[in-house]
């Protein structure tokens, strides 16, 4: 009998042992991968923020022209197009995502051109879109941010969409020097 117990003993304990033995491999196995999966996760939200925050600054724009060019503030120098807002009601802001690319009429939120087919860089606070027929280049050309647009290719041909040579930050725009239309009735 005592040779039997020794016979079911030990292959139990070896067997215990053997668990013992994969649980612990099981755990370093999960301490290992669990970093690198976080990691890895950590990696992909930075990519995913950034490429959704490189285009930020250039989201929403509007529309500006210089009025004051001997002027040293920014806020001063550039304002609101007295006849692209007030008189013609023809000027077109500016909304970039990176899906698509749309020309507003600054008097007709309804009143939309969409570009959806290109590729854009931005760079140094710059960005320069690409489609087929067209290149938008926007530079920044002062401490704040004001851009000056250039447009290669074939010429755009709007109605009620005329693009500014000066664009500025939708959310800035109370900050410059703006010309009330008043009892204009253009």
């Amino acid at each position: 009998m005592k040779f039997t117990i020794k016979t079911i003993f030990l292959p139990c304990i070896a067997l215990l042992f053997s668990c013992q033995q994969k649980n612990e491999a099981k755990k370093t196995a999960i301490a290992v991968s669990t970093p690198a999966s976080i990691g890895t996760l950590q990696k992909k939200e930075a990519m995913k923020s950034t490429s959704n925050d490189d285009l930020a600054l250039f989201n929403q724009l509007y529309p500006i022209d210089i009025l004051q060019p001997e002027s040293k503030n920014s806020f001063k120098k550039y304002g609101i197009e007295f006849s692209g807002i007030c008189y013609a009601c023809d000027l077109a802001e500016i909304k970039i995502n990176k899906n698509h690319m749309h020309l507003v009429n600054v008097c007709d939120s309804n009143e939309i051109y969409q570009i959806k087919d290109f590729t854009y860089n931005v760079r140094d606070s710059s960005l320069t879109i690409k489609t087929k027929n067209h290149e938008f280049s926007f530079k920044k050309i002062e401490k704040e941010p004001i851009f000056e647009l250039q447009i290669k290719g074939d010429s755009l041909l709007l109605k009620n969409k005329r693009i500014a040579k000066y664009y500025t930050q939708k959310s800035l725009i109370d900050q410059f020097e703006v010309h009330d239309c008043g009892d204009f009735q253009g």
